[in-house]
């Protein structure tokens, strides 16, 4: 039989997007929540979102769609252009109907809107908190923090990035691996008469 939720102790090792969102769905449901984040604070740079119908579905079932809809802006289609420019194919948002919108956010926006209903659902959130290794004794899960700290509970969610303690002590340090391909991003003022349209630009073995 599943074990209820209700009162489960759940630590979660990162303060992302994935981590917050963990813990906001944990908390929910009546789990105490830990949340431990390596970095000083709960910021994020970074770039824009898209957000799909899909993920729409999921911060309305918590009770965010509303304030998804403030933080972010509601797309208006998805355009792929070759490297002169021309356009190869428009994807016509419009047309998926209101019940399932496309958003464009801020991912700093969706991380303070997370951090600050994760707190408010009764998550703890503490920073400057490595997670060096966790053990699974069989009655609970530890995890060792970097100060040498030791705190225990029923579950740990592994959300601490790219890097991860936890992904590698469950699939080894290969996984995942680097395939030499790189992303550059960038933040640019946006004028507020832009149009909400994603671009994506496609050359010779790159976009």
């Amino acid at each position: 039989m599943a074990r209820d939720i209700q009162d489960m102790r759940a630590i979660v090792a990162g303060g992302g997007i994935g981590g917050l969102m963990a813990a906001l769905a944990l908390s929910r449901r009546g789990a105490v929540v830990e949340v431990f984040e390596q970095a000083p604070a709960i910021t994020e740079v970074g770039a824009g979102l898209q957000i799909s119908p899909n993920g729409y579905h999921v911060f309305e079932a918590l009770g965010l769609g509303a304030s998804l809809a403030e933080i972010g802006t509601r797309a208006e289609a998805v355009e792929l252009r070759d490297f002169r420019g021309r356009l190869v194919l428009r994807l016509d948002l419009g047309r998926l109907g209101p019940a399932m919108p496309y958003h464009f956010v801020h991912r700093a926006d969706l991380i303070g809107l997370l951090a600050q209903e994760a707190t408010r659902a009764g998550a703890t959130v503490t920073t400057a908190a490595r997670v060096a290794r966790s053990e699974d004794t069989g009655a609970e899960v530890r995890v060792h923090l970097g100060d040498g700290t030791v705190r225990s509970g029923d579950v740990l969610v592994g959300a601490d990035g790219l890097k991860s303690v936890v992904r590698a002590e469950l699939n080894g340090p290969e996984a995942p691996f680097f395939t030499g391909q790189v992303a550059w991003r960038a933040t640019v003022p946006a004028p507020k008469a832009m149009r909400p349209v994603a671009t994506v630009w496609m050359g010779p073995g790159r976009h």
